[in-house]
Parts: C-alpha cells; sequence; structure tokens
C-alpha cells in the first residue's frame, strides 16, 4: 500500500511537470528576516520563490511548449538607478539556480534576440544598507525582484531578501561608471515601481513599452564592458533611432563610446542631446563634478579635468539659450557637521555657477547657488566611498525666472 502511494504520488508530480513546465521543487525556505543571509543563499531563494509563484501565472489549459523563456534585465541600484558589477554575480545565480530546481525553463539575458521570444522578463533592484547595529558601513544589501508577464503585461511574481555579500564588487559597471549624469529615465523608474509593486498589478507602462530598447542597452553595456566600442556604439545609434530608445541613458552611453574611441566633437555633440532630454523631460540634471575632499576645486585628474570643461561649455550655452532660470544645489555626503556641510556644498554650488560665466554671462542673474550639505541624502551611509557618491553631487534645476 506504502509503495501504491508513493507511486501515485511520483505520478501526479510527474503530470505536474508536463502541464507546468517545471520540476517538484520543493517550496523555498524564507531566510530569517531579521537576520541577512549569504550572498547565494538569498538570491537562490529570491530565484526558488519567484519561479515557484511562476507556476501559478502558467495556464493550465495551454497547449505545452518546449520551455518557458525567461530573461534577466540587469538589476539597478535603487539609489543612482546605475548598474552595480555585483548584477553580473546575481544573473549567474538565479540562472545556474533555475537549470538546478526547474525543468523545461530557459533562462538569459536580456537581449533583443532573447527577448523577441520571452514569455517573462525579471527585474531587480538592489540597496545598500546597515544591519549590524553600530555598523559603520552598509555591511548587507535588499534585493527586490518582479517578473512580468509579457503577453498579458502584469507582474506575476515578486520576491524581496536580504544578503550579506563581503566580497562582492558594488562598484558601477564600466558603461554607468563613466556616465557624466545621473540618470533619471522613465522606464528606469519604472523598473524600480515594478519591483515594489504587487502580484497582478500591470506593470509600468513606461518600462513595459520600452524593453525594446533596453534590450539594445543592455547589450550595449555589455559590449562596453568588453571595451567592444564599435559593437557598443552600433547598439546604442540603433537605439536611439528606437521610437522609446530617446533616453538619457541612450545619449550617455553615446557619449561615453565616442569618447573612448577618441571621437571628442561627436561626444560634445550628443552630450548636448544628453542636456536638453535631461532638462526638457525631467527638469533637473545631477552631474558627476568630483571634488577634493573638503575643498572646491575639482579632483586632480586630467581625464576628468578636461570632460568637466566640455560639460560646463555644453551647460551654459544650453541655459544661456534657455528663457529659464536655475537652481543650482551642492549636496555633501553624511560626514563631518551639518554646519560645515552647508557651507561646503554651497561653495562648491558658487563654484559650479563662476565657471559657467565664460559661456553663460547672465549666471549671476539668472541663476541662485543653493548648499544642501547632506539634508537631502539619497543614500545616507556617510562611507564616502562608491555606495554613497550620489550624495556628493550637483544638480541643476530649471526653474521660472521672475
Amino acid at each position: 500500500m506504502l509503495f501504491f502511494i508513493k507511486i501515485c504520488r511520483l505520478s501526479l508530480c510527474a503530470a505536474g511537470i508536463s502541464m507546468l513546465l517545471f520540476s517538484c521543487a520543493i517550496a523555498p525556505v524564507q531566510p530569517d528576516q531579521n537576520s541577512p543571509a549569504e550572498f547565494e543563499t538569498a538570491i537562490s531563494y529570491l530565484t526558488d520563490s519567484l519561479l515557484t509563484q511562476m507556476r501559478k501565472d502558467q495556464d493550465l489549459f495551454a497547449p505545452l511548449q518546449d520551455s518557458t523563456k525567461l530573461v534577466i534585465d540587469p538589476f539597478v541600484d535603487g539609489n543612482s538607478r546605475e548598474l552595480p558589477v555585483i548584477s553580473r554575480e546575481i544573473e549567474k545565480i538565479i540562472i545556474g539556480s533555475a537549470e538546478k530546481n526547474f525543468i523545461k525553463l530557459s533562462v538569459s539575458r536580456i537581449t533583443s534576440e532573447t527577448l523577441g521570444n520571452a514569455d517573462y522578463v525579471l527585474n531587480g533592484v538592489i540597496r545598500p544598507e546597515k544591519c549590524k547595529r553600530g555598523a559603520t558601513s552598509q555591511d548587507c544589501y535588499s534585493v527586490s525582484a518582479a517578473l512580468v508577464n509579457l503577453k498579458t503585461g502584469k507582474i506575476a511574481a515578486r520576491a524581496d531578501v536580504r544578503m550579506t555579500a563581503e566580497n562582492s564588487d558594488y562598484s558601477s559597471e564600466p558603461m554607468s561608471e563613466d556616465s557624466p549624469m545621473y540618470l533619471k529615465d522613465r522606464p528606469l523608474e519604472g523598473s524600480v515601481k515594478i519591483a515594489a509593486g504587487k502580484v497582478g498589478d500591470a506593470a509600468d507602462s513606461s518600462y513595459y513599452n520600452s524593453l525594446e530598447a533596453l534590450a539594445m542597452l543592455a547589450e550595449a553595456e555589455t559590449a562596453y564592458g568588453k571595451a567592444d566600442y564599435r559593437t557598443a556604439l552600433a547598439l546604442l545609434e540603433k537605439a536611439s533611432e528606437h521610437p522609446e530608445g530617446q533616453l538619457m541613458k541612450t545619449f550617455s552611453g553615446l557619449y561615453s563610446t565616442y569618447r573612448r574611441m577618441g571621437r571628442m566633437d561627436m561626444a560634445e555633440d550628443v552630450f548636448a542631446k544628453l542636456l536638453a532630454t535631461g532638462v526638457e523631460k525631467h527638469k533637473t540634471l545631477t552631474v558627476k563634478f568630483l571634488f577634493d575632499v573638503n575643498a572646491v576645486s575639482f579632483w586632480k585628474d586630467p581625464d576628468l579635468q578636461e570632460q568637466y570643461g566640455l560639460w560646463l561649455r555644453q551647460i551654459g550655452k544650453y541655459f544661456n539659450s534657455s528663457p529659464h532660470c536655475l537652481k543650482i544645489i551642492g549636496h555633501c555626503s553624511r560626514s563631518g557637521t551639518e554646519r560645515y556641510n552647508d557651507s561646503l556644498s554651497l561653495e562648491r554650488a558658487r563654484r559650479i555657477q563662476t565657471l559657467l560665466k565664460p559661456e553663460f554671462p547672465n549666471v549671476l542673474k539668472r541663476s541662485v547657488c543653493i548648499g544642501r550639505g547632506f539634508k537631502e541624502n539619497i543614500n545616507g551611509a556617510g562611507t564616502d566611498d562608491e555606495h554613497d557618491a550620489i550624495d556628493r553631487r550637483v544638480e541643476f534645476v530649471l526653474t521660472d525666472c521672475e
């Protein structure tokens, strides 16, 4: 009798496989949210949770297919929207865990080719955070991820984990690292919203409708990271011609690629497009000016200083011909006293204002400088490293002239 029961259970499980296109994986055990899990354990749980939820989204009565195809859109930093190197490690674990625990499931990175055949897209957000009481640095991460059904346009699965990743690289991927600005595109914001959404909700339309362009950009990021600038350029140019590809990320990638190829005239032209896109679509720019420690002078790197000259020239020209005025807002990371950082951030904003004057003669009349210190930190860690670089930003905010 016991043998018969076991056979029945196996038969039922096999039937489930044929209908759901998955293996009989054991339901994932959730890590203790009060105690972050080790990196690989956390991401394996995240993967199993998402794919187990995806079972419920499958149509049990649909004709069987060879496999369910899922593509991964690279996980972004939840604060800067940049692509950290750790995202590649996450992808490898997701693919490995899926191959180990689920059959008839094809998982790959998003490209124009893989997207065309995909049933689902997986995207996610990573945020550094302090886990230990009294920690002096961000010693763990929270990760949120979601699966979107590409046929229905709805969120089919969602999961969150907290993890440690002591030996992982949280620096930005080369194309993100080389970007002259922190980018603010609606599809990127939509990706973050989806990762925090609810199962059954419609996926953010700005993200969902831009997937073809985003796939090209993901391919370009991979090529750029391998220093294959010709391939990156071809993909970025193709993305720029797509109806949904007129993004800051596209123009930023083109700027960095032209610069790497030594085509500085083209780089300056496309920086002007990046600038115009940011101002006209979002009314703000967040530029990566890097200052010396506790100073208003720029970091003494010849390559950066050459780029800063180009950026300031184009920013000055743009606002000189614009009917609008602007706020120049300096920010500092959370280290030192509030009073000191308020003063330092104001002086840095004034320094930028002065440097705009050659191309923007009326800059003193048409702009106001503000020092926000660490009052508007986005990250707030105070580590003065790559984790909180966005807290040391300079913003240009469009305003109406009085």
